[in-house]
């Protein structure tokens, strides 16, 4: 027993040797390969076209705004995978609104399990306010010039169609006098006062979809069946490998909400797949136990 506390005593010191000298993220990862911790997939994401609802920059600034988001999210939120090909965002595209307004949710969650995606994320620039506040020590106040940038953000969750989460992030900038009131009158679009803004509304943005989807394990889909082999909607993408045991969940029956959307309920284990051929962004499968395994909701990689 006492060689057992001195050994794990031995691991601490040099874990935190290796934290101090390297840093948080990478300890991570020694960490889970010294102590066996199983891999962790990749989570899949996309993006639904972004609204400029003030109109200004026009789509110079959704552009803006796309690419500032693709930077982010792949700087900061090492467990997620871009899925942002055209062919993506035509599909991404087309999905229908309810009579309520509200996007179909389970359009959304069909058209999102047959891309392998975890989480679709939806983006609306608000607007563009000038603001004028003092600041500074007391006494020596100047007035400064600014210019918020409000972004509404919605996550959809594939698995259940359901809202992860629905905020408003702001963001300001102090820009010169001549600047704030041309952006007061919407005289021209300034890029740079545009990307700065965008820096600081996505910065928050990313991080609030790192922080909710960092520890939350990987999920995918089985897509189709033949015979006994079963095919997945995500492959080398996500970090799959042949031989992976994937245990396979049922549905159970949807909940309809108040505006018409219809939310998908996850059911019970009801089986269990091995990975037999990975490609770029599929998988085939075979079963290992269980019946009707093609009537899933999800998978998810065996512990």
């Amino acid at each position: 027993m006492r060689s057992i506390r001195i050994k794990g005593s031995m691991m601490i010191a040099v874990l935190m040797a290796i934290f101090l000298a390297i840093g948080c993220a990478a300890t991570k990862k020694i960490t889970q390969d010294i102590l066996g911790e199983g891999k962790a997939l990749k989570k899949k994401i996309a993006f639904l076209p972004i609204v400029n609802e003030a109109g200004y920059g026009g789509k110079d600034f959704q552009a803006s705004a796309r690419i500032h988001l693709n930077t982010f999210l792949k700087r900061f939120c090492d467990g997620l995978y871009i899925v942002d090909s055209q062919k993506t965002r035509n599909l991404l595209k087309e999905v229908p609104r309810l009579p309520s307004g509200q996007l179909d949710n389970l359009a959304l969650a069909k058209l999102g399990r047959s891309l392998g995606l975890n989480v679709v994320l939806e983006e609306s620039l608000s607007g563009i306010k000038c603001l004028a506040e003092k600041r500074g020590i007391w006494g020596f106040r100047d007035t400064c010039m600014l210019a918020q940038l409000c972004v509404c953000v919605r996550a959809y969750d594939i698995e259940t169609g359901a809202i992860l989460f629905d905020e408003v992030v702001q963001g300001e900038v102090e820009v010169s006098e001549d600047d704030w009131h041309n952006l007061k009158k919407r005289s021209g679009y300034r890029k740079e006062i545009a990307d700065r803004l965008l820096a600081k509304t996505t910065d928050g943005i990313c991080k609030r979809i790192c922080e909710l989807l960092g520890d939350e394990p990987w999920e995918g889909y089985i897509t189709s069946c033949s015979e006994n082999t079963f095919t997945l909607s995500a492959g080398k993408d996500v970090g799959l490998a042949i031989g992976d045991v994937l245990e396979v969940f049922g549905t159970s029956e949807p909940i309809k909400g108040s505006a018409g959307q219809i939310y998908l309920v996850p059911g019970p284990k009801i089986g269990e797949i091995r990975i037999t051929k990975v490609h770029r962004d599929r998988a085939e499968a075979i079963r290992i136990l269980g019946s009707d395994l093609q009537k899933s909701s999800h998978v998810k990689l065996k512990p």
